[in-house]
């Protein structure tokens, strides 16, 4: 299990961290990741995995006024 902006979800089926994050259809270059209270650079997206009990919080900007 992990957890992702505080509720609990089964370990994705590709664990690296980009993988995940377009399978749940979040634009890479609109969201900051952060990993166990760590920023992860989005240079790092495809290289960083996800491990059982990771705590992701993941940031999406929208725009608007």
């Amino acid at each position: 299990m992990i957890t992702v902006n505080g509720s609990t979800r089964k370990m994705p089926e590709s664990p690296s961290l980009a993988g995940f994050l377009r399978a749940e259809g979040y634009s890479l270059d609109r969201i900051v990741v952060e990993i166990n209270r760590a920023i992860v650079p989005k240079k790092d997206y495809e290289s960083v995995g996800i491990k059982e009990g990771d705590s992701l919080e993941i940031l999406n900007f929208v725009s608007g006024g």
